[in-house]
Order: C-alpha cells, then sequence, then structure tokens
C-alpha cells in the first residue's frame, strides 16, 4: 500500500522491492569544501600547539572526507524509490517498509526497515536521537582525552626513572596543565564536530517518528543492535546497518 504523495513530507512506503540496483560509490555526505579548508587551518595550529597526534589527524580529514555509501534504486509496488545507505542488505522481493519523500519525478528514501528481519538501513550518519548523539559524542572526547593524558603521564614516568629525575612529579604538574589545554582543544573540536551532524541527527528522528518508533530522541541504533547482537550475526551488524 503507497502512502498519500505528499511533496517534501517523509511518509511510510509499505510493499516488495522490485527492479533493485545497487551501486557501490563514494560521497561526502558530511564536510563541504570550506569545511576542509578550516579543518587544515586547524590541523597548522594544532601543531604548532604541539599536539602532533591532533594535528596529523585533522590533516588527513582536509585531505579526504568522503566515505563509502551504497546508492540503491528500486520500486516498491510500482513507485520509483532512489536511497543512500552504508551497506544494502536487501534484495528484490523483500517485504519492506521505507521512510521516504517524494520529488517532482521520484521518491527519495532515508530508511528501510526489511520486515521479516527487522534489519534497518539508513541514510548514512543518521543512526542516534539527539540526546543519544550528545552521549555519544561526550563519550568519545572523554575516551580520547583520558587515552591521550595517560599515555602522556605513563610516558613521562618512564623516562623520569629511566634518566633518574628526580622532579619527574614538577612534570606530572606540568603535564597536568597542559593537559587541561588538551582537553579543552579536543572538547572543542568534539563540539564542533557534533554541531556538523546535528542535521542527520533532525533527519534520524523523523525517520524514526515516521516509522513509529518511541522516544526518538533517545534511541541509539548502534547500541541497541549491538546490544542485541547474535552469534553468526554479520559483523556489519550494529555499524553500517541495524536491527530495530
Amino acid at each position: 500500500m503507497i502512502a498519500e504523495e505528499t511533496v517534501g513530507v517523509p511518509v511510510l512506503l509499505r510493499g516488495h522491492i522490485r527492479n533493485l540496483r545497487k551501486t557501490r560509490c563514494r560521497r561526502d555526505f558530511v564536510f563541504t569544501e570550506a569545511d576542509r579548508t578550516k579543518m587544515g587551518a586547524t590541523a597548522i595550529a594544532a601543531g604548532l600547539a604541539g599536539l602532533g597526534g591532533v594535528a596529523a589527524g585533522l590533516g588527513a580529514m582536509a585531505v579526504d572526507t568522503s566515505e563509502e555509501a551504497d546508492l540503491l534504486e528500486f520500486e516498491i509496488d510500482g513507485v520509483p524509490v532512489k536511497a543512500w545507505v552504508w551497506v544494502s542488505m536487501f534484495a528484490d522481493g523483500d517485504d519492506v517498509e521505507v521512510v521516504a519523500e517524494r520529488t517532482d519525478d521520484t521518491w527519495v528514501g532515508y530508511g528501510i526497515r526489511r520486515v521479516t528481519d527487522r534489519i534497518v538501513a539508513l541514510h548514512p550518519h543518521c543512526s542516534r536521537g539527539r540526546f543519544a548523539h550528545y552521549r555519544a559524542s561526550a563519550r568519545w572526547w572523554f575516551k580520547l582525552t583520558t587515552g591521550l593524558l595517560v599515555a602522556t603521564y605513563l610516558l613521562i614516568i618512564v623516562v623520569s626513572l629511566l634518566k633518574s629525575l628526580h622532579n619527574w612529579t614538577v612534570l606530572l604538574q606540568g603535564c597536568a596543565l597542559g593537559g587541561a589545554g588538551l582537553a579543552l582543544i579536543l572538547g572543542i573540536i568534539a563540539y564542533r564536530i557534533s554541531r556538523k551532524y546535528a542535521g542527520f541527527v533532525s533527519l534520524a528522528e523523523k525517520i524514526f517518528e515516521v516509522f513509529g518508533w518511541p522516544d526518538v530522541k533517545n534511541i541509539d541504533l548502534p547500541a541497541l543492535t549491538k546490544k542485541n547482537k547474535k552469534p553468526g550475526d554479520p559483523g556489519g551488524l550494529g555499524i553500517l546497518f541495524f536491527r530495530y
């Protein structure tokens, strides 16, 4: 059954996939050329501040931030649909629900859910509601900052012991001050990157709402899928596609 055709409003299409065509492509879903220029400038600043690892990471992102994804073209009960997803696990004849938005000549799909096994493929980076996204960003910042600080402290202690330095506590105090600066810089970077994903978070919540799922702001599909993952499930489940 096809929902009412309303241009610009995401609706739920139900039916069977027909004439499926899949093309594996590279595309930059997040960053524009201007964003890469800014990341390059930030990498230079980080390098001047002595944060070589951060500078290297940002420099690599500034060069190429494109990602691989599947471009799907198919019909659902005669209606043409195009959709970008990380990885397609679908085949002709699958009974699916599709969150899609009508344009002038076709439908643009944002989420596909197979009814039989609840496998879900989504538009790239649209897997978390806003509160789940904020928590994931905070976890990323905390783990990265903690890992770098612990590694730095251990390195200072080892070097001090090997060289019989007696002022290693002073070095640790200095490292603590530098660590605070590092945490602040990484926090700013994490915040900016998190804000870049705001559009994906908003789209994710719309997808979840159209699917009819409750509490969309707290949905974390990667976490939920990995929590309920079973032996024998594909390795990409919970990373590139999900179950809900």
